[in-house]
């Protein structure tokens, strides 16, 4: 499979990557095994970059149910602040460090490739306490990079402010 170097990280991540928004938002917990076939043959197809959030209902719990045991095979994105199906938000210092650690646990793994903010609005990029929470979980080895997920007018501020690695 094609890759390509994803933004600022030197990470080579494949052409195609596997978003799961999708089995954490369709599948359920007694879907286990099925979440475990999709996400295998995606890994033994030459995708190595998985892309999930804590607002993608159990897709976290599911990819490290299912492949945790596989996980320097893949590049692996997260993001944080909005929560429950992305209906709620916490866009505070505390509320990011409490989702990188919850993402840790529920994927099963030490540490995240990527940790994106998860489209909060310019005021609270501005603002600044949730990039320092990212850049503290990059200090102390939680994260390795640190990225947005978003657009318009909040993506043009990340990209300008030279604060993060991915978009």
């Amino acid at each position: 499979m094609e890759v390509r170097t994803l933004g600022n990280t030197g990470l080579k991540v494949s052409h195609l990557g596997a978003g799961l928004a999708a089995i954490g938002e369709e599948l359920t917990k007694s879907d286990i095994a099925q979440a475990g076939r999709v996400l295998n043959v995606a890994l033994d197809g030459g995708i190595n970059f998985l892309d999930t959030a804590a607002s993608y209902f159990i897709s976290e719990e599911l990819v490290g149910s299912t492949v945790a045991h596989r996980r320097d095979e893949y590049i692996l994105a997260t993001k944080g602040g909005r929560v429950a199906g992305g209906r709620s938000f916490v866009w505070n210092y505390a509320g990011i460090s409490e989702s990188i650690n919850r993402s840790l646990r529920r994927l099963k793994t030490d540490h995240l490739d990527i940790m994106q903010l998860h489209s909060c609005g310019i005021d609270v990029l501005k603002e600044g306490s949730v990039i320092q929470a990212l850049v503290d979980a990059k200090s102390s080895g939680k994260t390795r990079f640190i990225g947005y997920s978003g657009d318009n007018e909040e993506a043009q501020w990340a990209v300008e402010s030279g604060l993060f690695d991915t978009l």
